[in-house]
C-alpha cells in the first residue's frame, strides 16, 4: 500500500477474521469497530479495506482528548468570522461573509459523504483511537449513522434554510474506528457496531510465527534470513512478557517490524554472506532499545541467544 501524510508505505497479511468482519460492516451499513494493544495493526485495517475497495487513501480523523464530536462533521472558525467582522474594506464594507461559507469546512463524515456522492463508490473513513475522546463523541457519531445526515446550523442560505448534509445510502461510507481501550466506550455504541477483537497468538510458538509472516510480506524485510527473523521475534516475546508481568505496557508487531527495518538498514551496504550475522550482532545490541521502553526496566538485560533457522 502506497505511503501518504498519514501513513509509511506497508503491506497487509489478510487473516480470515478481518475479512468477515469488513464484509459484515459494508453489508450491515454498521461502523467496523477494532479492538486491541497499541500497534497490533488496527488502522491498517482501514488502509487495506480502502485499497481492496479501490476507494483512494482512507480518510482519516485522529482523535485526541481535546477533539469534540462537532470536528467529525464539521469545523467552524469562529475567530476568522470575528476577525473578518471587525474590518472593511477601502470602501467601508466588512469583509464578514454573511454566508458563513469561509468559515466553515468539512469534517470527515462530510469528507465521506460528499466523495462518495461524487465518485458513485463508497469511501472508507478511520476514525482512529476513539476511546481518547469524551462518551459524547460515540453518541453524536452513532445519531448521525442513524439518519445518514446532519445539519450545519452555521451554513444557511437566502431563505434562511439550514445546511444539511446528506449520504447517499448506496454510497455510505465503510467506518473503521479503533479503539486500545483506554476508555470503557458507551454500550449503545458498541451494540451498533461490528465488533472485530484484534490479539495475537498468546502462545510464545503462535506469537513469533504471527510475528514472522507478517514480516514476510514487506518486500525487503522479506531479505532477511529466517534465522533473523526468529531470533527477533523471540526477544519480543521475552521482553513482551517481563513487560505485562511488571504491569507495564506490551511490545508487539509495531516494535518488531521498526527493529526489524534497522537491521536491514544497517546492513544494506554489506556483502549478502555477511549480513546475517551482521543482522544478529546489531539486534543484540540494539534490540533493548525497541523492546525495553519504561524506565523501571532494566535496558542491560541480556538478549536473547540466535535461534537455528525452521527446518
Amino acid at each position: 500500500m502506497p505511503g501518504n501524510d498519514h501513513f509509511e508505505p506497508s503491506h497487509h497479511l489478510w487473516g480470515r477474521e478481518e475479512i468477515d468482519a469488513l464484509t459484515l460492516a459494508f453489508a450491515a451499513r454498521r461502523p467496523l469497530l477494532v479492538r486491541g494493544e497499541a500497534g497490533v495493526g488496527k488502522s491498517q485495517i482501514a488502509r487495506a479495506a480502502a485499497a481492496v475497495m479501490y476507494a483512494g487513501p482512507p480518510l482519516v480523523e485522529v482523535i485526541h482528548p481535546r477533539f469534540e464530536a462537532l470536528e467529525l462533521l464539521y469545523r467552524f472558525d469562529a475567530v476568522a468570522r470575528l476577525s473578518d467582522a471587525q474590518v472593511k474594506d477601502a470602501n467601508g464594507q466588512s469583509l464578514l461573509d454573511a454566508t458563513n461559507a469561509r468559515y466553515v469546512g468539512p469534517g470527515g463524515l462530510w469528507r465521506a459523504f460528499a466523495l462518495g456522492r461524487q465518485s458513485k463508490k463508497p469511501q472508507v473513513l478511520l476514525i482512529d483511537e476513539i476511546d481518547k475522546a469524551d462518551a459524547d463523541l460515540p453518541n453524536a457519531l452513532l445519531d448521525v449513522l442513524g439518519n445518514r445526515s446532519f445539519s450545519v446550523p452555521h451554513l444557511k442560505n437566502a431563505q434562511q434554510v439550514v445546511h444539511r448534509v446528506q449520504a447517499q445510502p448506496e454510497h455510505m461510507p465503510l467506518i473503521v474506528i479503533t479503539t486500545n481501550e483506554e476508555r470503557e466506550l458507551p454500550a449503545a455504541f458498541v451494540r451498533r457496531c461490528v465488533v472485530l477483537n484484534l490479539a495475537p497468538p498468546e502462545d510464545e510458538a503462535g506469537f513469533a510465527q504471527w510475528l514472522c509472516q507478517r514480516a514476510r510480506v514487506h518486500p525487503n524485510l522479506a531479505e532477511l534470513d529466517d534465522t533473523v527473523l526468529r531470533t527477533a521475534a523471540a526477544q519480543v516475546w521475552k521482553d513482551r512478557c517481563e513487560a505485562d508481568g511488571a504491569g507495564f505496557p506490551k511490545v508487539g508487531l509495531a516494535e518488531y517490524i521498526d527493529l526489524l527495518v534497522a537491521l536491514h538498514e544497517l546492513t544494506a551496504a554489506s556483502p549478502r554472506g555477511e549480513r546475517t550475522a551482521q543482522q544478529l550482532h546489531w539486534l543484540q545490541r540494539l534490540s533493548a532499545y525497541a523492546l525495553v521502553k519504561n524506565a523501571k526496566q532494566d535496558q542491560a538485560r541480556a538478549p536473547v541467544e540466535p535461534l537455528a533457522a525452521t527446518p
